[in-house]
């Protein structure tokens, strides 16, 4: 009987095959798991979008305000108050937001917010200053920490309704809008991507502010 072995040939053609196809499944492997990381980080930066967004929304959604200041002295202040800037624009409030964080503590849902821009670890990010006490100091005192970073700007728009536009600015302290909020509020998010073909995209919402008119107690 004889006994017929592979050729040196027919042994490199057979290693060739082999080599490709198992780069074939190890670059499948690899564009699979690169796509799932893909997906994963875009959801969880998505994720943090829409946090800081809902956050923004509910504070402003419950935004109040009210006359007694407090007697004699004025220890009670409240306003809603927007100043132009960059990236973030700033806006300070009282709001009905507050949550209580430990069980019989000295609070109610009554809080000073305020949003604005500062620069961490060469970040343009997102802060919020919110104090548990609505004190004749409204935008002083409270803890501050960071909300959302990489982003290019967030704004915030104010609809005027006798003229019935958007305004840029508000202020219930001056004269034009003394003590009286705006019944809407634009949020107008410019978010960067760290990959993908889009190097950034727009995320909007309009917030119904429930009280317009202060409260006489």
């Amino acid at each position: 009987m004889s006994k017929k072995a592979f050729t040196l040939i027919e042994v490199l053609v057979a290693t060739a095959i082999l080599a490709l196809i198992v780069s074939s499944v190890y670059f499948s492997f690899s564009n699979l798991i690169e796509g799932r990381t893909r997906i994963r980080d875009r959801a969880e930066g998505l994720r943090r979008v829409y946090f800081a967004l809902d956050l923004m929304r509910r504070d402003i959604q419950n935004s109040y305000l009210t006359r007694n200041r407090g007697m004699p002295e004025e220890t009670h202040i409240t306003m809603f108050k927007s100043v132009e800037d960059s990236p973030v624009s700033h806006l300070t409030f009282s709001t009905l937001n507050h949550v209580k964080m430990r069980a019989g503590g000295k609070e109610c849902d009554q809080a000073e917010v305020e949003y604005y821009g500062d620069t961490i670890d060469g970040e343009p990010t997102l802060m919020r200053r919110e104090s548990s006490w609505v004190d004749g100091f409204p935008e002083k005192g409270g803890n501050v920490f960071p909300v959302f970073s990489g982003f290019r700007s967030i704004t915030f728009e104010f609809w005027d309704a006798t003229n019935r536009e958007w305004r840029e600015r508000w202020d219930t302290e001056g004269t034009d809008n003394a003590d009286t909020l705006p019944p809407k509020v634009k949020i107008t998010m410019l978010v960067r991507e760290t990959d993908g073909d889009r190097k950034e995209f727009r995320v909007e919402s309009v917030v119904n502010i429930k009280m317009q008119k202060p409260f006489t107690f």
